[in-house]
């Protein structure tokens, strides 16, 4: 009977480490290596705020995110500033709203919802006036940097990668407690019927020795 129980008992544990990593697994994402983009006043291109500028843009197209920091851009009143990917052949590409405080320092960290393509070169900080559209790069560019473009063959000497099809940025909807509770009873049954096999294997030994 020993050694029916433990291989009752090894079966079991078996099933219950499945079972758990059944309801506590959620799927594996991608590790894009991002790039890093320095953003300062650049002639030719920035036209607003002060001079003295400056920030940092990590973002992954391979990730679908971006964060954005900067300093010593403190809030002009009737100006909002956004972060845009511009500077291809696609139209210009709102990432969001940079909020800053009176010290200058503002974060955005986002997702990059609706993206479509990955012909960009240049990311730039506006300054759009309440006057303005929302989905217009606005005139007025305070910061900005330049980045290298994802080459074709789906690599890029900074380590980020262009997948096959555009990220998908929605959250998968939650699973119901009703579907965890019955993929959590099948597995369990699975187990069951292991455990029973392996009795009656023991059992059909143990009589036949």
């Amino acid at each position: 009977m020993t050694g029916a129980r433990a291989a009752c008992a090894s079966v079991l544990l078996a099933g219950i480490a499945l079972a758990a990593a059944f309801l506590a697994g959620q799927p594996a994402r991608a590790n894009g290596v991002p790039q890093l983009v320095k953003l300062t006043y650049l002639e030719g291109i920035s036209n607003f705020g002060p001079r003295d500028a400056e920030g940092v843009l990590e973002f992954s197209f391979s990730e679908a995110y971006a964060r954005v920091d900067v300093k010593h851009l403190p809030p002009v009143a009737g100006y909002v500033y956004e972060g845009w990917l511009t500077g291809g052949a696609a139209a210009p590409f709102r990432v969001g709203t940079i909020p800053t405080g009176p010290d200058g320092i503002g974060v955005l960290d986002t997702r990059l919802q609706g993206l479509t393509s990955y012909d960009y070169r240049i990311f730039v900080v506006a300054a759009r006036p309440a006057s303005a559209p929302e989905n217009q790069l606005p005139a007025t560019i305070s910061i900005a940097g330049r980045f290298e473009v994802i080459a074709d063959d789906g690599s890029s000497p900074r380590g980020d990668v262009r997948p096959g099809t555009l990220p998908d940025t929605g959250e998968r909807p939650a699973e119901s407690l009703a579907a965890r509770i019955a993929r959590t009873a099948f597995t369990m049954l699975a187990v069951g019927g292991l455990a029973f096999v392996a009795l009656r294997f023991t059992f059909a030994r143990r009589n036949s020795a």
